[in-house]
């Protein structure tokens, strides 16, 4: 009759041992992930940051130059 009840006692035992070892190693491992994702979230927002002040600026007019396709028998002298 005792390993009747002892056994179902040992075992409820052992499942609330692992249930109290176990909810802050969850807690703790849900709070990394929530951080981790956050902190993803603000590089992206860092990198864009750090890329818009790398452009330069410029105080007065910019000018481009289109190249042109030379054909090289014409441009020879000869």
């Amino acid at each position: 009759m005792s390993l009747l009840v002892g056994l179902p006692l040992k075992l409820f035992y052992i499942l609330f041992l692992f249930l109290r070892v176990a909810w802050p190693v969850l807690l703790a491992l849900l709070i990394w992930l929530l951080l981790r994702r956050r902190g993803r979230k603000g590089g992206a927002a860092t990198r864009r940051e750090k890329a818009s002040r790398q452009e330069p600026t410029f105080n007065g007019p910019v000018y481009t130059v289109d190249y042109e396709e030379v054909d090289e028998t014409t441009d020879k002298e000869g």
